[in-house]
C-alpha cells in the first residue's frame, strides 16, 4: 500500500529585525549592527547590544543602512567618497599596486596629517609604503614620522598586516629610511617641512624630525648656516640615540665625527640587520670624506658591505653606498676600479634614482661640505 505523500514544510523562523543601524563592511567581514553614536573623519563609532563601542575606520565601511533609516545616515553620506577612496588605496597597496594607490593617498594625507586615529594611520602608512616602493625617500620622511607618532600613541590597524613590516617599534624608525639622500631639489622642500613638523607633544618623534632635518642640511651643504632649533630631549631613546650618531658621522667637527664612528662600531654587533646597514653606511661615508689612505680604504670597505649583504632588503641604501664607493675610488685616482663599480651599480640597481642625480663626483662635496675641517692625516 502506497503511503500518503507528506508535504514537508520548512519554516525559517527569523527574529524580528532589531531597530538600529547596520554597517556593512568591506570584504568578508560580517556586518555590524548597533547604534551609531558618532560620525567624523576617523570613521563611524557604533554602540552594540553589549553596550561596548567600536570605531570602524572609513576604509572598512561599505555602506550604512537602517530599519527604519536612522538619523546618522545623512551624516555618513558626505564621508562615503572618502571611504571609497581609502578602501581603493589601501587594497591597492596590499596587492603591491602602489603606483595607482599613491595619488589617492597623497590627497588623503593632506586631510589626515596630524590626526590621531586608525584612519590616519592607514593613510600615513599607505603613503609611506608607496613612496618607499619608488625610492622617493625624501618624500617618505614626513609619512614615516606620522606612522611613528601614531604607533607610539597606541593607534593600531590590521591594514597592511600581511605585508612586511616597515617600522621598528622599539626605535620608532622606518627600517628602510636611513637619514641618507641624494642632494636634489626635493631636499630643500623636506627641510622646510621638517622645520615646521608638529610631533603633537611626542618628544621622541620631535627629536627624530630635528635630527632628520640636520641630516638634510648636511646633505645640502648648509650645516654651518642658519640657526638650528633646540632639539627636544627624549632621554635615552634607542632610535634617537642611533640617528644622532649617524648624523654626527658627517658633522662639521672632526672630534664629533670620530666619536660617532667609534660609538657606532661598538654598537654594530648588537644591532638588527637594517640598523647595522645604516651604521656601516654612515661610518663608510664619514671615512671616505677624511684624508688618509687608510681611512678612505676602511670607508670603502664599510660602504661595500651594503651592496654585498643588503642589496635585496635595503636596495636604496645599497645603491647609494655603491655610488659613494665608486666616487671615492675616482677621487683617489682609481678610475678603472671606479668604472667597475659604476657598471655594477647600473646592473644591480637599474631603477635607482642615483642615475638621474647628476655626476657622482658632485655628491661627496655635498654630503661632506667644503666648510668641514677634516681630521689630520694618518
Amino acid at each position: 500500500m502506497k503511503g500518503p505523500t507528506a508535504a514537508v514544510i520548512v519554516l525559517a523562523i527569523l527574529p524580528s529585525p532589531a531597530r538600529g543601524d547596520l554597517i556593512l563592511l568591506r570584504g568578508a567581514a560580517p556586518a555590524i549592527q548597533g547604534e551609531i553614536t558618532r560620525v567624523d573623519d576617523a570613521g563611524i563609532t557604533v554602540r552594540r547590544e553589549s553596550r561596548d563601542s567600536r570605531l570602524i575606520p572609513w576604509d572598512r565601511v561599505r555602506r550604512v543602512a537602517g530599519d527604519p533609516p536612522g538619523p546618522w545616515e545623512a551624516a555618513v553620506g558626505p564621508w562615503m567618497s572618502v571611504a571609497v577612496e581609502l578602501w581603493r588605496a589601501r587594497s591597492r597597496v596590499e596587492r603591491n599596486d602602489t603606483t595607482l594607490a599613491e595619488p589617492l593617498l597623497e590627497r588623503l594625507f593632506e586631510r589626515y596629517r596630524g590626526r590621531s586615529h586608525e584612519t590616519a594611520l592607514v593613510v600615513a602608512e599607505g603613503l609611506l609604503r608607496c613612496r618607499l616602493a619608488r625610492f622617493d625617500h625624501a618624500l617618505a620622511v614626513i609619512p614615516a614620522l606620522e606612522v611613528a607618532r601614531l604607533r607610539r600613541a597606541g593607534v593600531r590597524t590590521d591594514s597592511y598586516s600581511m605585508l612586511p613590516a616597515v617600522m621598528d617599534a622599539e626605535r620608532a624608525l622606518c627600517t628602510a629610511l636611513a637619514p641618507a639622500w641624494l642632494a636634489t631639489g626635493l631636499l630643500a622642500s623636506l627641510e622646510h617641512d621638517l622645520a615646521g613638523y608638529d610631533g603633537k607633544g611626542d618628544e621622541v618623534v620631535a627629536a627624530l624630525a630635528n635630527l632628520y632635518r640636520r641630516a638634510v642640511r648636511q646633505t645640502l651643504g648648509s650645516a654651518a648656516t642658519g640657526a638650528s632649533e633646540p632639539a627636544p630631549d627624549p632621554g635615552d631613546h634607542p632610535g634617537v640615540a642611533l640617528v644622532k650618531l649617524l648624523v654626527d658621522c658627517t658633522a662639521g667637527e672632526a672630534d664629533r665625527r670620530r666619536t660617532a664612528r667609534e660609538a657606532l662600531k661598538r654598537l654594530v654587533p648588537g644591532l638588527p640587520e637594517w640598523a647595522e646597514a645604516w651604521a656601516r653606511f654612515h661610518i663608510g661615508l664619514s671615512l671616505v670624506g677624511e684624508p688618509g689612505i687608510g681611512r678612505r680604504q676602511r670607508g670603502m670597505v664599510s660602504l661595500i658591505h651594503l651592496p654585498a649583504r643588503f642589496a635585496r632588503t635595503l636596495p636604496y641604501l645599497a645603491g647609494l653606498a655603491l655610488g659613494h664607493a665608486a666616487d671615492a675610488l675616482a677621487e683617489a685616482g682609481q678610475f678603472d676600479a671606479a668604472a667597475t663599480l659604476r657598471i655594477q651599480l647600473q646592473k644591480d640597481f637599474p631603477d635607482h634614482p642615483i642615475h638621474a642625480a647628476g655626476p657622482l663626483s658632485q655628491r661627496l662635496d655635498r654630503v661632506m661640505p667644503k666648510h668641514i675641517k677634516p681630521e689630520e692625516d694618518e
